[in-house]
């Protein structure tokens, strides 16, 4: 009735689960393309690499847990409790990477360049009559 019978649901949660796992995947990818971007010291490039990898192959394993869990359907409890586990580490790492990409971006707003303060003058490229 209305189109919410058990199948469609079902159907709905793996859409969910997979467009979820993707734009993860997008997002951490995004943020690998300032792999070589300059930072302050040593440390920082490592932690942005790290959290951006990490951001990756957390969406792609928590697709590959939940896909183990749906192919076991509770046929072995101890199985099903380890993957359930894994998968909330793995959330757990997705959550823990995403705070320390914010953390960088911010303390990246202490040394900005001195362009920064430069007055564009917009009026040159915006055609006008």
């Amino acid at each position: 009735m209305g189109g919410y019978d058990s199948d469609s649901t079902y159907c709905h949660h793996i859409i969910i689960l997979l467009v979820g796992c993707f734009s993860g995947t997008v997002f951490g990818g995004l943020h690998c393309l300032g792999w070589n971007t300059l930072f302050q010291g040593h440390t920082e490039p490592i932690l942005w690499r790290a959290a951006s990898l990490a951001i990756v192959f957390t969406a792609v394993s928590v697709l590959l847990l939940f896909s183990y869990i749906i192919w076991l359907q509770e046929s072995d409890k101890l199985r099903s409790i380890i993957a359930n586990l894994a998968s909330l580490t793995s959330l757990f790492v997705y959550v823990v990477a995403h705070i320390t990409l914010i953390v960088l971006i911010v303390m990246n707003f202490q040394s900005l360049p001195p362009g920064i303060y430069n007055t564009v003058a917009w009026t040159k490229f915006i055609p006008h009559l």
